[in-house]
């Protein structure tokens, strides 16, 4: 039973990945997909399972480990105590700051930063010589923030299976789980709700936090003049939409 249920569940996601097609990357190589495992494998190590619907703080923060260590192998990392200060300065103006967060550089030059799930947060060198202040850093990593106080990549996970209608994202081990959310993390894009979402909650961060909320439109407008725009761009909802959404809402704050 277990054995058909894992089969069902891999060709499911293989599916689905294949279904979405590939979106532009933010990593410095495109990572594997998940190796295989056998089921005798599975049984020697202990199928750890997961209940997707009802992932405790302490599971989605062990998931976010897991992942970390697949972003590790594809990605050379930094850590820096001015991005870790205004990032963890921003976790304690969130609704979750009982997720224990940590902020790592990515060591590529191209503009870009992207989230998990149990509070790691990744940003580009590239986005970081970007921009023009601390209050601009902020407005991305709030957005990333948000993202994750959203619980966006567990719901892509729970959208995966249902999709497909896998039986189960409950009965494999953490390695393959974590292989997937990695590829919907990565390498697929969040959905136009989720990234609207993403910056109304960030701006409540920000301005919690006392930065200047029109922080974010100085930042997405400075992007937008630029010759070759940033490829993340493209798997976001229309630049002027999100400007215009989060000029109404600072409009309707003051």
């Amino acid at each position: 039973m277990i054995g058909s249920q894992f089969s069902k569940w891999r060709r499911g996601i293989a599916l689905f990945l294949g279904g979405l097609g590939t979106a532009v990357g933010v990593g410095l190589t495109t990572p594997a997909p998940a190796s295989a495992i056998s089921i005798g494998e599975l049984l020697l190590r202990g199928i750890q399972l997961y209940q997707i619907s009802n992932l405790s703080t302490k599971q989605k923060v062990a998931l976010g480990s897991d992942i970390h260590q697949q972003v590790r192998r594809n990605y050379n990392l930094t850590t820096n105590d001015y991005v870790s200060r205004v990032g963890q300065r921003l976790v304690q103006a969130s609704g979750c700051s009982e997720t224990p967060f940590n902020f790592h550089v990515v060591q590529d030059s191209s503009i870009n930063a992207f989230a998990t799930t149990g509070g790691y947060v990744y940003i580009n060198r590239g986005l970081l010589n970007a921009v023009d202040n601390e209050a601009q850093l902020a407005a991305v990593l709030g957005h990333e923030i948000a993202h994750i106080c959203n619980d966006d990549l567990v719901n892509r996970l729970k959208q995966a299976q249902i999709a497909q209608g896998v039986a189960s994202l409950a009965d494999i081990d953490r390695s393959a789980l974590a292989g997937v959310a990695y590829q919907l993390a990565v390498n697929l894009p969040n959905s136009r709700e989720a990234e609207f979402n993403a910056d109304t909650k960030g701006l409540q961060y920000i301005r919690r936090a006392g930065y200047d909320p029109n922080a974010i439109i100085a930042f997405l407008r400075k992007l937008e003049r630029q010759p070759n725009q940033p490829k993340f761009l493209s798997t976001h909802p229309a630049t002027e939409d999100r400007i215009d959404a989060l000029q109404r809402k600072i409009a309707a704050s003051q």
